[in-house]
């Protein structure tokens, strides 16, 4: 039964690129100067509104192809 794996490599891929060409990801920096004698630096994080719903996607692209693929095998047999 790889089902379940390819499935999910599915979700994966398709998730990440679909994820990234409808939403916007917004890379969080901002420079922090002069603290505490320390030269500035930037500071980076990520957008975390953008992985949880990337996630969410991800995971749903998964059960949608595992269900399709679960409906075309019962369908064939």
């Amino acid at each position: 039964m790889k089902k379940f794996p390819l499935s999910l490599l599915g979700g994966v891929i398709i998730g990440l690129i679909v994820s990234f060409l409808l939403m916007d990801y917004e890379d969080i920096r901002y420079e922090v100067r002069n603290l505490g004698g320390i030269e500035s630096r930037w500071i980076r994080e990520m957008d975390f509104d953008f992985v949880f719903n990337a996630s969410i996607l991800v995971i749903g692209i998964s059960i949608l192809i595992f269900v399709i693929w679960t409906l075309v095998e019962k369908k064939i047999n």
